[in-house]
């Protein structure tokens, strides 16, 4: 005897609990789905390049052949583990603990989740890291900002363009810059008044990868900025481009 299929009466409950929840955990589902997705993709990509070449190595017995198979699959299954070491590390954004983090790796790790979806969309990344102090922070919530500025950056760029990273620190004021600007299509001043409201977009909704369109993300990240004791400034036009920093205080 078979028990009957809970799956339409767990769909309704998750439903239920889903419209109940507060906007902060609809974001934090929202982050964790779009993650989901992302990481997925790179990991098949992953697994895909080991298998392939495991079964080149395998029919062809000459050394020459087996060596680059060989090659192939440490690339990949180091990609792969930096894939995961990119999404443990933004789990914990759960924890509210605070500690020394060096904003250069943080970057890295987050870009490592979209290395082929900029390559996909024709974006070409340019970084601009000057060495800059550790600042103290919760390492998950920060790569959740930059996530959401990245896939922010690339979708404003359909046809492609340049997304440039900086990091820089003003020594004077005690403060680490890290911007995110893109060569897109720019916002008018009454969007770019309303930028950080809940639930305001400009999208019809996610774009073909699942991201974007709830409206939340910004609004979260200056959230998460504020909470961090930093500032996030926006500066944008049509036609031009938009540039988002976010400012830090620099561990002393």
């Amino acid at each position: 005897m078979h028990a009957p299929s809970a799956g339409p009466r767990a769909a309704a409950t998750f439903d239920a609990i889903l419209a109940a929840a507060s906007d902060e955990t609809r974001e934090t589902l929202r982050v964790l789905g779009e993650l989901l997705g992302t990481t997925t993709h790179e990991f098949n990509n992953a697994l895909t390049t080991i298998l392939n070449y495991a079964r080149m190595g395998l029919r062809h017995r000459d050394q020459a052949t087996r060596d680059k198979a060989l090659e192939r699959i440490l690339s990949a299954g180091t990609r792969a583990a930096k894939i995961t070491a990119s999404v443990l590390s933004m789990s914990r954004s759960r924890s509210t603990r605070f500690e020394p983090v060096d904003l250069t790796l943080l970057v890295e790790d987050v870009l490592v989740l979209l290395e082929r979806e900029m390559m996909k969309y024709r974006v070409q990344v340019e970084r601009e890291f000057a060495p800059v102090p550790r600042v103290s922070a919760n390492p998950g919530q920060l790569q959740q900002v930059l996530l959401n500025l990245l896939v922010n950056a690339r979708q404003a760029m359909p046809s492609g363009g340049r997304l440039i990273l900086r990091l820089s620190h003003d020594e004077s004021a005690g403060l680490v810059d890290v911007m995110v600007r893109d060569t897109g299509c720019g916002m008018p001043p009454e969007v770019m008044r309303r930028i950080f409201e809940p639930h305001f977009t400009t999208k019809s909704g996610p774009d073909e990868t699942g991201k974007g369109g709830s409206g939340m993300g910004l609004a979260s990240c200056r959230e998460i900025v504020e909470a961090h004791r930093g500032r996030i400034r926006v500066e944008s036009a049509p036609g031009k481009g938009t540039a988002i920093t976010i400012r830090l205080p620099a561990l002393k």
